[in-house]
């Protein structure tokens, strides 16, 4: 397949992609009343481009208080939001349409990475999955920073592969810029330097610890770097420090609590835990103040209940991979950020389906020398972050690009065997025919050989 075919290919399947998610905007969320954390990314989003800066939102715009400093979430998806919003488009609809833009670029990403780990038509199928695949399209219309995620995500896979593949000092960098603005749209991303920039420094350069030093410094150096203007203001505007964001307490707690370890909720979260304290949603000060007492709450419960820990944490990742309580979580889902229940069934269907592949992909990458630790680290990241936290399906959503890409090896290398077998039956009859002409009219004159003879030298 030349490459300009391929392309036109990829471009084709991402405007199906841009349409499908269209549709669902269009058809069912619109008009959409924004929840939880869409509503703070979206009036975030408007504030930052007033030049408010990063204020916390719904306490600033809806209970008329002074602008309070804020990093309940990383700064990425809502400097995203802000661009469309400084051009005037800032409506709810607008912001949908933009998140659809991004979706379609992680279709585009998937499929240029699926072609770097298994050729070709992998990619096509990758990007195929990608723009079909509904978690991985729910989340635009829903205006959360998921999509914004698993483009970042996706960008990282593809720069590691560059890196792994071709190693040099600029794709070294290369790859800690990715990871840098990958923690900016997703906290727990910082997780991918110790899980994947450190590990594909040492494949790199295998046998040269120099430059296995040399490009694991240059990477992590690069991430920092795109990270410290953002940590370096948190540690300026804050009485206690805070690096990313300060939402890390009042997730714990809301995850440590009686209701959280047993029951119905087992697993999931809570606001009960939270009992009278002020929550992200109403602050009535400094908001790593708030962050430490929640902290140090969530601390105290785990200490006293870590006979607890297994069942719960077990509970945890099962919700977020599908396996436990799946009919319930997509209630909770449709609760928690108004993701619509079919839709999210349908999803999970396809989760169900991909899975298998992706394990089969997992295997026949290994057997290929292609190198699992991308899409492997991103999975290792959620079931860390998940155990560490509560499960929930959105925590999936780097996982989700991971299953993609491995599902995509694995169904070229199904298609791939069927093409072999059809070529080589072909080539059987051809011979047999071929055979049975020399046998009735002699051509050639010298002996016969047998078919058996004739189909191996084929």
């Amino acid at each position: 397949m030349s490459s300009r075919r391929w392309l036109l290919g990829l471009v084709a399947i991402a405007a199906v992609g841009l349409a499908i998610r269209l549709v669902y905007v269009f058809a069912f969320e619109n008009p959409a009343t924004l929840v939880g954390d869409a509503n703070y990314y979206h009036d975030a989003a408007d504030l930052l481009a007033d030049g408010k800066g990063f204020i916390q939102p719904v306490f600033y715009m809806q209970f008329l208080r002074g602008p309070i400093q804020a990093a309940d979430h990383p700064p990425a998806y809502i400097v995203a939001l802000a661009i469309p919003s400084r051009l005037g488009l800032r409506s709810v609809l607008d912001h949908q349409i933009f998140s659809c833009l991004l979706g379609t670029a992680t279709v585009v990403v998937v499929g240029l990475t699926g072609r770097r780990m298994a050729g070709a038509r992998a990619g096509l199928i990758a990007a195929a999955l990608a723009a079909v695949y509904p978690n991985l399209w729910l989340n635009d219309g829903l205006v959360m920073s998921e999509t914004l995620t698993m483009l970042t995500a996706a960008v990282t896979v593809l720069t590691a592969y560059r890196f792994v593949q071709e190693p040099t000092a600029r794709r070294a960098a290369v790859l800690g810029v990715a990871v840098g603005v990958f923690a900016l749209s997703r906290s727990e991303a910082v997780l991918a330097i110790p899980l994947l920039v450190l590990p594909a420094a040492l494949i790199a350069a295998r046998r040269a610890p120099r430059r296995q030093v040399t490009y694991a410094a240059i990477a992590t150096g690069a991430a920092l770097a795109v990270l410290a203007p953002w940590v370096g203001y948190n540690l300026t505007r804050f009485d206690h420090p805070e690096f990313i964001t300060t939402s890390l307490g009042w997730t714990m707690l809301n995850a440590n609590c009686g209701s959280a370890y047993h029951g119905d909720r087992l697993g999931y979260w809570d606001y009960i835990c939270g009992g009278k304290l002020p929550g992200p949603e109403l602050p009535i000060g400094d908001q790593s103040n708030d962050d430490l007492v929640y902290r140090r709450r969530a601390q105290h419960y785990i200490r006293t209940h870590l006979a607890d820990q297994p069942r719960v944490v077990a509970a945890r990742v099962g919700r977020t991979f599908g396996f436990y309580r799946p009919g319930q979580q997509l209630v909770f889902d449709h609760l928690e950020n108004g993701r619509q229940r079919e839709a999210g069934a349908a999803g999970l269907l396809m989760y169900y389906a991909l899975l298998p592949f992706a394990v089969a992909g997992a295997v026949i990458a290994r057997r290929r020398k292609v190198s699992i630790l991308p899409p492997l680290a991103l999975v290792v990241m959620v079931v860390v972050t998940t155990a560490l936290t509560f499960g929930q399906t959105r925590y999936r959503a780097t996982a989700e690009v991971a299953l993609v890409l491995l599902a995509a090896v694995a169904i070229d290398a199904v298609a791939t065997a069927r093409t072999s077998a059809g070529s080589r039956g072909a080539a059987q009859v051809r011979v047999h025919d071929g055979l049975e002409q020399h046998v009735t009219t002699g051509v050639g004159g010298g002996d016969v050989h047998s078919a058996a003879d004739i189909e191996g030298d084929v």
